[in-house]
């Protein structure tokens, strides 16, 4: 947990006030956008509380198609409910069992015998409560952890995490940060400082300043997108990213978008939107999701980009032919570079612009990964760009890649 000691200090805080007045629930909020490591804090947090609370209850909404009460269902789940004082049947739709009963109750009953069954499987010790992912929670879920937060004797560390929410996600997000039980972190980026503690970390030595800046500049000091490119160190610090990024990319973007996402990709830095409607007929609505997904981030200049440009570089390794072929069409050759490269970096970044890795490069050429490595450092200066995708950019449109015919 590299820089983030003062927040593991604020939950140790809150659950020391919790146990010196335990008639009202304290809430810790962390918010921070996806790979921020809000996960992570929380279950490194709850793992060192001194004492160790005699209740954990941990649910989230579920992957797809959130229902009723999905919180109350997943923090239920696999745990014995004999002998607690709720009726069977408002139990039975609590947890979604597949067979419902035929009583039905209103809303705030379910409520009420949702808070009820908390206060009974939690036995008046103190305990957590943690909510993950509160943006993607089900309006039903919502409700009852606003209750929750406020319910009376009811002595709970209700640690919450979410990224931007709306809707009534935002006013519930709103409501538990803002008593005076409730505190509120914000995972940021980790600073330049920190990424070189992970660097080094990871690789058992000093990481010189060059390789800290590459890794920070990569990946914007979001915590999962370093750990991941560090997945394969130290040769994914200064090559191509990792093999595995490429899925790992694709997973993070909406599925009726990943074509926009990777045609954006190639098209490089700021998102030419233009071009982008040109190679997708689905651009536009593409955009909006990207953006809703925190995978695009519009500048305070009205441009967009990647939230990280790691991110952008698996996308784009993942393409298909046939999009690199519209995108190459789209951008159309420019002036030819002059003689700035050399006949072997013209073939590295021929090769380059078709989506090989430094070892496929080799191969192909007969050469060391490490002559490879060299060659294309020296390409990412001579053509100014800031990584393997806008170097293959740059191929294309100095018509340097290969075009497939007709």
């Amino acid at each position: 947990m590299v820089g983030r000691d003062e927040d593991l200090a604020t939950v140790d805080a809150a659950w020391r006030q919790l146990r010196e007045e335990p008639q009202h629930a304290r809430i810790v909020v962390v918010t921070g956008d996806a790979g921020a490591g809000k996960s992570r804090l929380v279950a490194e947090a709850v793992a060192r509380l001194d004492p160790a609370p005699g209740l954990v209850l941990s649910g989230q909404s579920r992957a797809v198609g959130p229902a009723p009460y999905d919180w109350m269902a997943s923090a239920l789940s696999g745990r014995s409910l004999d002998g607690i004082d709720v009726p069977d049947d408002a139990l039975a739709w609590l947890t979604q069992r597949p067979e419902l009963p035929d009583r039905r109750f209103a809303p705030e009953a379910l409520l009420r015998a949702g808070v009820d069954a908390v206060r009974a499987v939690q036995r008046g010790r103190p305990g957590v409560l943690v909510v993950e992912d509160l943006h993607d929670l089900d309006p039903a879920s919502l409700d009852l952890v606003s209750e929750l937060a406020v319910a009376a004797d009811l002595p709970v560390l209700l640690m919450v995490t979410s990224r931007s929410a709306t809707g009534l996600a935002a006013r519930v997000l709103a409501r538990v940060s803002g008593t005076p039980r409730s505190v509120r972190r914000h995972l940021g980026p980790l600073a330049a400082t920190d990424v070189a503690a992970v660097v080094e970390a990871v690789l058992g030595a000093p990481a010189t300043d060059a390789v800290v800046a590459a890794a920070h500049r990569r990946t914007g000091g979001n915590p999962y997108w370093l750990s991941e490119l560090l997945a394969t160190a130290p040769e994914a610090l200064g090559g191509p990213p990792p093999a595995h990024l490429a899925a790992l990319a694709a997973d993070r973007v909406p599925a009726d978008a990943l074509r926009v996402a990777r045609a954006a990709a190639l098209l490089g830095e700021p998102v030419d939107t233009v071009a982008l409607g040109r190679v997708c007929d689905d651009a536009e609505a593409g955009i909006d999701r990207l953006v809703a997904a925190g995978v695009l981030r519009v500048d305070v200049d009205g441009g967009m980009r990647f939230a990280y440009p790691v991110l952008a570089e698996g996308l784009a390794a993942g393409a298909l032919p046939s999009l690199r072929t519209a995108v190459a069409r789209e951008v159309g050759p420019a002036a030819p570079d002059d003689g700035l490269l050399t006949a072997r970096e013209r073939e590295v970044i021929r090769l380059l612009a078709a989506g090989m890795t430094n070892q496929q490069m080799a191969r192909a050429l007969g050469i060391s990964i490490r002559t490879v490595t060299v060659h294309v450092s020296n390409l990412l200066r001579k053509t100014g760009a800031a990584s393997r995708t806008e170097a293959a950019l740059w191929a294309v449109r100095h018509g340097l890649a290969d075009r497939p015919a007709g």
